[in-house]
């Protein structure tokens, strides 16, 4: 126990009213918190080393994606209708078509969480643009809802499609968070006031909302929308204080280049499932980059979750990827935190 904790237990023992008896609160106090402390650190440990251990039981599969699943990430489809010059689909054809993941694969996914009866995040978003496809996306969120009531579904979406009755249609069918970007030119600098502000406004203007701001600091400036049923958090991000180079994908000097030497905590909570079907351990690999392909956990066609979850390309990442070394490959300039995603696995 730190002398901060020790502390604040004193000022609150001096509301008993006997010296004796307010030192024993603060004994018992003492000793209550570091025996929980011990007992959090061992209930840690015991669910990495889970983690980490080969298994065929599909009981204790299902228990093990059960206790750790945080994030789910499916790619419902493969559009997208920009060419974003952070993004790879800056030269990665997502435009000309759009090939959907299979419905079959998207149920049995949907099947799978509802066997753990999962209440964690569902997105339906990799690098595509969901509402680029308005029957589809109205028709997954709501698969979804039916069939796991407490989850919280969301997307990311540049906006380029939303008006108003499309958002009161996304809020019937059950979704629950919405990350509204706008994205400036490679050749524009992050500025609030000429570029950032005058979009949202429009935004707002569009969908006839007032707004309230969330975070305004040198890595982003973000409002939240007044909208009753749905979070919507609409804003743009500083690509040179926090952008991200997608596995090495974007190599421009715009986006910083540093050697990750600290641990990543996604494989122990995180799933994200290709519009193919393929399954990734992040949000920065892509099945459709060369470079990542090492970095496919495995097939939703020919396993279930719970099986991809516990395969041992999975076990092998994540005892590569959680100690504070140098990182090699598509993670070796990786600068996306996840540990504070994921704070209980940091050991």
């Amino acid at each position: 126990m730190n002398k901060q904790e020790r502390d604040k237990i004193k000022k609150f023992s001096l509301w008993v009213p006997i010296r004796r008896y307010r030192r024993e609160f603060r004994e018992s106090t003492y000793k209550l918190i570091d025996k929980e402390k011990k007992q959090s650190s061992i209930n840690t440990l015991n669910k990495y080393i889970a983690l980490i251990t080969p298994t065929n039981d599909k009981s204790l599969q299902r228990k093990i994606l059960k206790d750790n699943l945080y994030q789910i990430s499916i790619e419902i489809s493969s559009f997208c209708n920009r060419k974003c010059w952070f993004c790879p689909n800056s030269y990665i054809d997502r435009k000309s078509k759009a090939i959907d993941l299979p419905e079959d694969i998207y149920i049995k996914i949907i099947s799978n969480l509802q066997e753990i009866d999962y209440s964690g995040r569902l997105c339906l978003i990799r690098y595509n643009e969901p509402l680029a496809n308005k029957n589809l996306i109205l028709k997954r969120i709501r698969q979804a809802r039916q069939s796991l009531p407490n989850v919280k579904i969301e997307i990311n979406t540049n906006g380029d499609y939303i008006n108003r009755e499309y958002l009161d249609e996304l809020k019937d069918a059950g979704l629950s968070y919405i990350n509204m970007s706008f994205y400036f030119d490679k050749n524009q600098k992050f500025d609030v006031d000429k570029l950032i502000r005058p979009a949202i406004d429009k935004m707002a203007d569009k969908l006839r909302l007032q707004y309230e701001i969330a975070q305004d600091s040198i890595y982003a400036y973000r409002v939240k929308f007044i909208y009753d049923g749905i979070d919507i958090i609409c804003g743009s991000w500083n690509p040179e204080t926090v952008g991200i180079n997608r596995g090495g994908a974007i190599t421009d000097n715009k986006i910083k280049q540093a050697e990750r030497d600290y641990g990543c905590y996604a494989p122990l909570a995180n799933i994200d499932i290709s519009y193919d079907g393929l399954v990734m351990p992040c949000c920065n690999v892509r099945s459709d980059i060369e470079s990542h392909k090492n970095y496919i956990m495995g097939d939703m066609r020919d396993n279930d979750l719970f099986e991809l979850f516990m395969n041992d390309k999975f076990i092998n990442m994540r005892k590569i990827l959680t100690n504070d070394s140098l990182k090699h490959g598509a993670c070796q300039y990786c600068n996306m935190n996840t540990e504070y995603m994921w704070q209980p696995y940091a050991l």
